[in-house]
């Protein structure tokens, strides 16, 4: 459900995301960057919906954009190190995510303002698509999945010395 609206979101597998009022209709398709999509989710103030793009050439990197409906306007946020799934704070300006490459896989913070990546620690899941990073609602918190013990669990990160504590809205 879009946030503030009475849209829904869905996804055509990895190809395409797709628009529809609660009545069914219109119906569209998000003209968004060409190759896969990946995660997507919309920004909490429902304006934009922040995904996920894994480009069809595989020596590209993945990067995480943003598509506002209202305007049918798509753009590159940042390149990533090789996300397959991601997360972002309360007002989208800190991104997490968690790195599909074998050899460093790692749960990462990446700052919207510059596109710096830091890494927080390694994941070591099987499926890296599994980790679905995410902060608490004030994000000092990281929440994230892995099985690198041997069964699934979920993992407790805290980041109150490197992200701001965002307030809860007011009434």
């Amino acid at each position: 459900m879009r946030p503030q609206r009475r849209q829904i979101l869905y996804r055509q597998g990895d190809a395409a995301l797709w628009l529809v009022d609660s009545a069914g209709k219109p119906n569209r398709q998000l003209k968004l960057a060409p190759g896969r999509v990946g995660p997507a989710n919309w920004a909490p103030d429902g304006n934009t919906v922040l995904y996920l793009s894994f480009p069809a050439d595989r020596t590209q990197l993945n990067a995480v954009r943003e598509y506002a409906p209202d305007t049918d306007t798509d753009k590159l946020v940042a390149k990533t190190s090789q996300y397959v799934h991601f997360g972002f704070n309360r007002d989208t300006s800190v991104f997490v995510g968690a790195s599909r490459n074998a050899a460093s896989p790692a749960v990462l913070i990446m700052l919207r303002i510059n596109g710096r990546e830091l890494t927080i620690c390694e994941h070591r899941a099987s499926h890296p698509e599994s980790v679905a990073p995410i902060f608490s609602p004030d994000a000092q918190r990281l929440f994230f999945q892995s099985d690198r013990d041997g069964k699934p669990s979920i993992y407790c990160v805290h980041m109150e010395r490197l992200v701001e504590r965002i307030e809860e809205p007011g009434p």
